[in-house]
């Protein structure tokens, strides 16, 4: 487990655990969908909002409600909106690399030699 900071927010993010890769999965899918959605929409105010509105969900779906409203100051605001996003992801991808690397060299440890 370790801790995603963004601006003063401070997240626990756990690639690890089941019930976090599950959420993430769940909200990952869900994001799919509103993406899917958007190119439905007319105005760019209300592209911005359905936009805005499905990073919102995807750190509200794995975090908890409330969540987005405290990382985005309660502002739907896409630049805001895309750079908190991409810190998470490269959080998140960060994260996995090390797990694998772990992984790797606790099986190159204890494999059987020949």
């Amino acid at each position: 487990m370790s801790v995603w900071k963004w601006k003063d927010v401070e997240l626990e993010v756990d690639m690890e655990d089941v019930e976090f890769q599950e959420k993430y999965e769940t909200a990952f899918k869900r994001l799919e969908v509103t993406e899917k959605e958007l190119q439905n929409i007319g105005k760019l105010s209300e592209i911005t909002r359905k936009y805005c509105e499905m990073f919102w969900d995807l750190f509200d779906d794995i975090f908890g409600k409330g969540t987005a409203h405290k990382l985005f100051a309660g502002r739907k605001h896409s630049g805001l909106c895309e750079e908190c996003y991409e810190s998470f992801i490269s959080f998140c991808a960060d994260q996995v690399k090390e797990i694998n690397r772990k992984r790797v060299n606790r099986s190159r440890k204890y494999r059987v030699k020949k």
